[in-house]
């Protein structure tokens, strides 16, 4: 695209859906020789938008029960994302995310290696989470237990009155704002009951419904005993539609454009394949939908959202922020915006508030760096901590052994394992016989293996989602009290240059083979094998000095540090015992 703006320096815009395919045509341009030679040095502007979609939360229950990270979309889409940027010579990369929660910051740090980072202040007229949950509370409304919807728990047979009530109060809203005051050309109410399409579907029909039966009613004669009641219906809730109004029109003028909104108010049920909405074709749109209503969503002129989401489990903090669909540049609007959510949701969203201040002020305050291990220690800095990880990725990705392969950074991990091994006294696990067998340890509280983790640099996306998970695993265990300790092994310490493992490719990916030695019953002891080096009681953390057998030079006896990681199953079984998917 060809910005006239700018016709003497032209510039191309190119905009390509986030997956990892799209992105992978993209970069297979950039590394054609012709287009090379075009571009020479000249800059390249890479703008990530969503950029917390690397975090785990974002695909937990698509990616949960894969064996591991390798396997997962988000891990091709992040890996294509490095290829891109590697294709390019001379570029910038900008990240934009709205939810910074811990474990985006270890990725992005690991994977992405920002230099800064910035605060972006939202505009005078937006309308954000203290706009509705400190500032005005009076905009939320609760939707009674009774009525909030669950697919399992509670699936409702007919429609709740409290749905019945916001539809009033949406239609009376644009009637008002605008039909009389013109203020606006449309308005939109959002309806957002479960992620099923079949609860998406059972809202869409009731709502539709009540609008037909509405019109009909509306076009009868105002003596009809079924006008009259309908009259009275929205009455009940004409106080509530004007009651921040200045200057408020009557309830006959209301009615008198309800009935014109009625016939001009268009329904999308948003489910996979729907199609795209022409906003300024209705004054009234009234949206409803699953999941496809949350992350990146926008919802035009939003003003009656409702939510009977019901949530047996406490909700992630991004995932709270991501289904804000109300928040937004409304302020023109505001006063005949509602949002009709259960009371566990609104503390939800309250406590989110909370965190979200605590953590702008913080990382107004700190280098990305320092906010990252703010993040990770201080407990008030993370409400995701503890619900990060699902029964299923704890089951399937984080028991018995794992290995890294960290092949970036060498030589900083080189530097950084040294000074760590030489900082502490190791204790010797047994004596095999031979310098390849013998390993020795130490024992170390949580917060310091913590550290240690976030320390030792990993730019694959796999490995710097283990890292993550790991590290969200450890505090969720050291916070219910079941663990105090966890352990680190430098293994076959007196191996000066490492013991030999082949580099291969799987894939097209450069993977350093099985880095455990084998059980061996050879030699005055027999040796468990290095799957055998470990302690039961808390998660172990092997280093190894591995030699690399590759047949470039580049890669050819290179000498690096990386990591084998053993999850004890007892605690992958109290785990998944505890933490289930509720909704």
């Amino acid at each position: 695209i060809w910005l006239p703006e700018v016709a003497n320096k032209p510039a191309i815009l190119i905009t390509v859906l986030k997956h990892y395919k799209h992105i992978g045509e993209l970069t297979k341009i950039f590394k054609k020789a012709e287009v090379r030679e075009a571009l020479g040095n000249n800059g390249v502007l890479i703008i990530d938008d969503e950029a917390d979609q690397a975090s785990l939360n974002t695909y937990a229950r698509k990616n949960s029960k894969s064996e591991d990270w390798e396997d997962d979309e988000f891990s091709s889409t992040y890996s294509s994302i490095l290829d891109l940027r590697a294709s390019l010579s001379n570029y910038s990369y900008i990240q934009y995310t709205a939810t910074p929660q811990a474990p985006l910051l270890i990725n992005i740090m690991d994977l992405l290696s920002p230099k800064f980072h910035v605060v972006l202040t939202p505009g005078k007229a937006y309308t954000g989470g203290k706009t509705f949950f400190e500032e005005n509370t009076d905009l939320i409304i609760t939707i009674p237990d009774k009525e909030v919807y669950h697919h399992k728990h509670n699936q409702l047979t007919e429609c709740p009155q409290s749905l019945i009530d916001a539809l009033q109060l949406f239609l009376m809203g644009v009637a008002i704002t605008v039909n009389i005051q013109q203020k606006e050309i449309f308005l939109s109410m959002m309806i957002h009951a479960d992620r099923e399409q079949d609860a998406s579907k059972k809202f869409y029909d009731w709502v539709k419904n009540l609008i037909g039966i509405w019109s009909e009613i509306m076009k009868l004669n105002s003596k009809d005993p079924s006008k009259i009641e309908l009259d009275k219906e929205f009455y009940r809730n004409y106080d509530e539609a004007i009651r921040r109004i200045e200057n408020p029109p009557s309830f006959e003028e209301v009615m008198q454009e309800v009935l014109e909104v009625l016939f001009d108010t268009n329904m999308e049920l948003v489910i996979q394949g729907s199609r795209e909405i022409d906003w300024n074709n209705a004054s009234a749109h009234i949206l409803v939908g699953a999941d496809m209503l949350n992350r990146g969503y926008t919802v035009e002129g939003l003003t009656v959202t409702y939510m009977p989401r019901y949530s047996i489990g406490k909700s992630n903090a991004d995932t709270i922020q991501q289904r804000c669909r109300f928040f937004g540049y409304k302020r023109n609007y505001l006063d005949s915006c509602r949002v009709f959510i259960p009371l566990d949701s609104t503390i939800e969203y309250r406590e989110y508030v909370k965190h979200e201040e605590i953590m702008r002020n913080m990382l107004k305050a700190n280098t990305l760096e320092r906010a990252e291990q703010l993040l990770i220690l201080d407990s008030s800095m993370n409400p995701t901590r503890n619900n990060i990880l699902s029964a299923d990725v704890v089951s399937h990705k984080l028991s018995g052994w794992r290995q890294m392969n960290a092949l970036q950074h060498i030589e900083e991990n080189i530097l950084f394992i040294s000074n760590f091994l030489s900082s502490l006294t190791f204790k010797d696990f047994n004596n095999f016989g031979t310098p390849d067998r013998n390993h020795r340890y130490v024992k170390l509280e949580i917060e310091k293996v913590i550290e240690f983790l976030k320390d030792f640099k990993i730019m694959n996306m796999p490995d710097a989602l283990r890292k993550s998970s790991t590290i969200q695993y450890l505090r969720y265990l050291a916070d219910k009290q079941e663990l105090k300790h966890a352990y680190i092994f430098e293994m076959s310490y007196a191996v000066v240059y490492g013991r030999e493992r082949s580099l291969a490719t799987e894939n097209g990916v450069l993977k350093i083979s099985n880095i455990f030695s084998g059980r061996s019953t050879t030699g005055s002891e027999t040796y468990p094998g290095d799957k055998g080096i470990r302690f039961e009681d808390s998660l172990c953390i092997q280093i190894h000095k591995i030699k690399l057998k590759h047949s470039s030079m580049q890669w050819g006896n290179k000498v690096l540090y990386t990591l084998g990681i053993y999850y004890p199953e007892d605690f992958a079984h109290s785990f998944v015992g505890v933490k289930k998917y509720h909704e």
